[in-house]
């Protein structure tokens, strides 16, 4: 038998989800010979859902609420209402319990949510998902990314970074950069290992940076942390409004607070340009409005240049076609531009190889209306992609995709650095295909697509948006 004291005491790890399996196993047996057992489990069961819904409704609150249906069903059957069989009622119990234990057994994958400037790797590879398990491994780039660490926690994590799942339970390694983490009530027992010990959260908010040569930073912006150093080592308390450094083989010591100087959440982004190009057949590009943004101009044609299929086509002829971006956009100092493009194979495919001084174009230019940064193809290069900076006339080392054929791609340009990138695929999640440093701090306002000597570029889909920081970067990228 099992007194009151041990029943409830694993009634309520029950309900919390931290019971052992050999104590559930224990658990069960009790439940299926005791009536009045029973009743207690449902009663504190009846407890924490009301909690829940006043304060907070946790992923598993519908395996609760089942067991409040059976609860209900039980008490009717009380009052004749409904004629249950203690069997029967047993097993509905049973089975209410085995769900219950099996999913908080078995949390879910762990979904990475990212910035729409963020490149990053999991163990290595650029993957198509965007989950994490535990003893998986994350590189983060470029961007932030968020991180749900089970129903309580939440990480905010700034690349350049290297972080590592250890499990669910509230165990999570920073191995390098910096992140946030909030841990609402219910979370306690949450743990960030980095290269100089263990922060034990104490139910807070706090940033930890560690850097390059294993220094750690945290601060704590509300309740308080414990750092752990070693196993018989007394463990150091800091409190909300204070912050501390320290190396694995040196003292700690007290640091100004800077909460600010973490990213807490995802940067937010605009859409400054869309055009898809879904109009009917021989609509004239110049002075058609994009899906948003500013009318299109044509700088030079030798035709007029129509949309056909759904494609913008540059062929049978030069041209140097402008799109503005549409005003109001961010000003911010750190911001990252990003722009994704589509292109198809050329109407005109079939005289390339008589063209030698062919090219094909896409550049963007800054809001006094000088030329920032190209990317280009030339026939010279088998119209293979490649970066120009439009100032000094340095090329990066290009890509193996054509411009003539049907790629998705995405350009990336970093305000405050000068880096542009060049990703495979809809987003900078993709493969990294070429980079290149031009002039910071310019402000893109408007792009070009152009087209010479005999080149021809077909684009269907065309997207800029602006991606801004709540503050200037603190780490070189």
């Amino acid at each position: 038998m099992m007194d009151e004291h041990q029943l409830n005491r694993l009634l309520n790890r029950l309900i919390e989800g931290s019971i052992e399996a050999g104590d559930f196993a224990r658990l069960q047996e009790v439940l299926k010979a005791d009536r009045s057992a029973r009743q207690t489990y449902y009663d504190l069961l009846g407890v924490d859902l009301l909690l829940a819904e006043q304060y907070e409704t946790p992923d598993y609150i519908t395996v609760h609420s089942q067991a409040m249906d059976d609860s209900w069903a039980v008490r009717r059957a009380r009052r004749g209402v409904i004629a249950w069989s203690l069997t029967g009622a047993a097993a509905v119990l049973l089975l209410t319990l085995s769900a219950f234990f099996l999913l908080r057994t078995r949390p879910p994958d762990i979904v990475i949510n990212p910035s729409a400037d963020c490149h990053f790797t999991v163990n290595g590879e650029v993957r198509g998902g965007r989950t994490m398990v535990p003893g998986d491994s994350l590189e983060l780039k470029h961007g932030v990314v968020s991180l749900a660490l089970g129903p309580f926690v939440e990480a905010c994590v700034e690349g350049p970074a290297v972080a590592r799942l250890i499990d669910r339970e509230g165990r999570f390694e920073l191995q390098q950069g910096s992140a946030f983490f909030q841990i609402s009530p219910g979370g306690k027992g949450f743990t960030v290992h980095t290269p100089a010990g263990i922060i034990h959260d104490i139910g807070t908010k706090f940033g930890v940076s560690v850097h390059a040569d294993g220094r750690v930073e945290t601060h704590v912006t509300s309740g308080a942390v414990e750092i752990e150093r070693g196993e018989g080592q007394p463990r150091q308390r800091v409190d909300a409004g204070d912050a501390m450094t320290w190396a694995a083989d040196e003292a700690f010591q007290p640091a100004s607070i800077d909460a600010d100087r973490f990213i807490q959440n995802l940067p937010w982004q605009t859409i400054v340009l869309q055009e898809d190009f879904d109009d009917p057949n021989g609509t004239e590009l110049s002075g058609k409005s994009p899906d948003l943004g500013q009318p299109w101009m044509v700088l030079m044609e030798s035709n007029p240049t129509l949309i056909q299929g759904g494609v913008l086509d540059t062929s049978f002829g030069p041209r140097t076609l402008s799109a503005g971006f549409r005003s109001g956009s961010s000003t911010g100092r750190r911001r990252v531009y990003v722009t994704t493009f589509t292109t198809a194979v050329p109407a005109n495919i079939s005289d390339k190889a008589g063209y030698v001084d062919a090219s094909e174009s896409l550049t963007l230019w800054d809001k006094d209306g000088r030329a920032l940064f190209s990317i280009i193809a030339r026939a010279s290069g088998d119209h293979r992609w490649q970066l120009r900076d439009e100032a000094g006339g340095t090329h990066s080392a290009g890509t193996q995709v054509s411009a003539l054929g049907a790629h998705t791609l995405t350009l990336c340009y970093a305000h405050e650095t000068g880096l542009v990138r060049l990703h495979e695929g809809p987003n900078p999640r993709g493969h990294l295909l070429d980079q290149l440093k031009v002039r910071s701090g310019a402000t893109p306002r408007s792009l070009t697509v152009s087209n010479d000597g005999g080149g021809d570029l077909s684009i269907d889909r065309l997207e800029a948006r602006v991606v801004t920081y709540p503050q200037d970067s603190r780490t070189e990228r």
